[in-house]
């Protein structure tokens, strides 16, 4: 395990695997990165759980039974964790007891294995593999058989907390949870009860009428109240995040992981020059006020119109963020492909990206959090939902401000983000208003969604024309797999080439300010910038972060204003629109698969791109 390439897993057929129990249950040395990174998958909204789906695997695991719990629990782990991405299990998972005849044992796994696969190879093992791959059951007109969402959820929380009763792990539902599930479901209510007959729904888990009880409850006992619940501490954990305080969380990036493997940056390194192995995501606010449909959260984290929980100190957590992001890199020793250099550098953040999850601006000491950053040299890229001006207003410098414009028109906003305000629409356009007042760097994030926002283009030039952004980012919607807050498919995410016809369509109706600047096609993003960043015939869209350090440091001694122009830095020509890398960092190895599904590298020369 130590030395398989783990980009060649879902190529293969067939994973056989056998695997001892070093202490408390752990993996052994070897395989201990393997065993992680599948942990990690498995835990990530951003993989589909049909991953695997086309990986048989079977598991045997070595220990001495005297260890009662311990007793083969990297196999067991392993086995779970595979199925949980897909992948069938050719055999059940196999134990051997060095206290018996663990040969014996193993012996007869084998037989069984073998046996299984010559099945496999067989016509017959084919054609019944598809059929367990067939479409989900139709009803008798053909089509797909729907629950409302309210109903789905209730009959979701039961499951789990059916099977998590008979584990002995059940969470107890506190007021907060009660609160949070009124927010996740009122939207759905009153469409559901117009066509419904609702007689039912007394044997849901949670009393409509007990939730409003617990939202009128005094101001003054919710400040006391924790955000994260003992059940969203448990959902969150398990997929992945890093839980800080009460209310704050740090996680890995995939794209930290790939440039300290030399596998190329997120699209942030080349449109604006982060260093994505250095950057750490975190937020200080789980909680959000809308219910975005292309969420990758899947909605299991807090929902709020207003700050009505415990706040923990600023300083505190970005302490703590700092501890548990390079506890996560220290994890990352023994990757196949680990640049050792890049792996020294990452322990020393340089940039913070304040868009993990929830709302950001909505914690009451974001800005002593940002200069607390700032104080260690760590630039802030902070991402708002467009749903609370005055938090905007009242924001000090940071290295740039972004605001999620979803869709260009009320309904269709409505539609794509399903914002907790009644006002949402109103509170909107007054963000983007503030947003032209900002000295420092602005963006518009545009998510693009197929049969959701891609047709609005006149309605987005208005919207450009209110908040007047340096750049504006274009991103196809990535889909995060199935989930029961959002129907979205593959087939309602774009190409890259409808991306960039999308933007050269908007360039053509924003009267000539604004300009294609950027691509990182593997993201299926593109930059959009004002034309006042190209100088001289060369885009200036990347950041001279020091220089920025230094301005903002004087803003807290003294006050001294600054704006874009002073901090901005040349863009390189591999990461200009329209190049030939398509924003893929030449210093970097670029990996493809070939026809039979096997990663081979197509390196590149080195330039002075000052990337690590």
């Amino acid at each position: 395990m130590k030395d398989y390439d783990q980009d060649n897993l879902e190529q293969e057929a067939i994973v056989v695997a056998v695997l001892s129990t070093w202490t408390h249950g752990d993996p052994p040395e070897d395989a201990r990165v393997f065993c992680n990174w599948i942990a990690d998958m498995a835990q990530d909204f951003r993989v589909a759980k049909s991953w695997l789906g086309g990986v048989q695997h079977a598991v045997f695991g070595l220990g001495n039974a005297e260890y009662d719990e311990d007793y083969g629990t990297a196999a067991k782990n392993l086995d779970r964790e595979l199925s949980d991405l897909g992948s069938p299990a050719l055999v059940p998972l196999g134990l051997g007891d060095d206290n018996v005849d663990q040969f014996k044992q193993f012996d007869v796994w084998v037989d069984n294995l073998v046996a299984a696969m010559c099945e496999y190879s067989s016509e017959k093992a084919v054609a019944a593999l598809k059929k367990t791959r067939s479409p989900a059951k139709a009803d008798k007109a053909g089509k797909k058989e729907w629950l409302s969402q309210k109903e789905f959820r209730r009959q979701k929380r039961a499951k789990k907390a059916e099977a998590a009763a008979a584990n002995g792990e059940s969470v107890e539902l506190n007021e907060e949870d009660l609160m949070n599930e009124q927010f996740l479901v009122d939207d759905f209510s009153d469409e559901e009860e117009q066509s419904q007959n609702n007689a039912n729904d007394d044997s849901g888990m949670v009393d409509v009428e007990d939730i409003g009880k617990s939202m009128k409850e005094s101001e003054a006992a919710s400040k006391s109240r924790e955000m994260v619940t003992p059940m969203q501490r448990k959902a969150l954990t398990k997929e992945g995040y890093k839980i800080i305080g009460t209310h704050s969380a740090v996680k890995l990036c995939r794209w930290t992981k790939h440039q300290l493997r030399g596998r190329g940056g997120c699209y942030k390194h080349a449109f604006y020059g982060i260093t994505s192995y250095q950057c750490m995501e975190t937020t200080p606010s789980l909680a959000c006020a809308n219910k975005c449909v292309f969420c990758w959260r899947h909605h299991k984290n807090p929902v709020g119109r207003v700050w009505r929980w415990k706040t923990d100190d600023a300083e505190t957590l970005v302490k703590g963020s700092i501890e548990r992001h390079q506890s996560m890199i220290k994890e990352l020793k023994g990757l196949p492909g680990l640049i050792p250099a890049r792996w020294d550098e990452a322990f020393t953040v340089r940039h913070c990206a304040l868009s993990l999850v929830g709302e950001a601006i909505m914690y009451p000491q974001i800005n002593e959090f940002c200069k607390q950053l700032h104080n260690r040299h760590i630039s802030s890229f902070l991402v708002t939902n467009a749903q609370f001006p005055e938090k905007i207003a009242a924001l000090d410098p940071i290295t740039q401000l972004y605001v999620s414009v979803d869709a260009a028109t009320k309904e269709s906003l409505r539609a794509v983000d399903r914002p907790l305000f009644k006002d949402f629409w109103e509170r909107f356009l007054v963000c983007l208003e503030e947003l032209k007042h900002k000295g420092q760097r602005t963006v518009y994030r545009l998510t693009l969604v197929k049969s959701y926002n891609m047709e609005e283009l006149d309605n987005y030039a208005e919207l450009i024309n209110i908040g007047q952004p340096d750049f504006i980012e274009v991103k196809a919607v990535t889909y995060c797999g199935k989930s029961d807050g959002s129907d979205l498919t593959m087939k309602n995410v774009p190409w890259h080439e409808e991306v960039r016809g999308f933007c050269s369509a908007l360039c053509d109706r924003v009267s000539g300010e604004y300009a294609l600047a950027s691509e990182h096609a593997h993201s299926n993003c593109v930059l959009i910038a004002k034309k006042k960043f190209c100088r001289d015939g060369v885009w200036h869209t990347w950041i001279d972060y020091e220089r920025f350090h230094e301005l903002v440091a004087k803003f807290y001694e003294d006050g001294t204003p600054f704006t874009a122009d002073d901090y901005t830095a040349p863009t390189p020509h591999w990461a200009v629109y329209d190049s030939k890398e398509q924003g893929f960092d030449p210093v970097e190895t670029r990996f493809r698969r070939t026809k039979d599904g096997k990663v081979v590298e197509f390196a590149y020369q080195s330039t002075e791109s000052g990337c690590g």
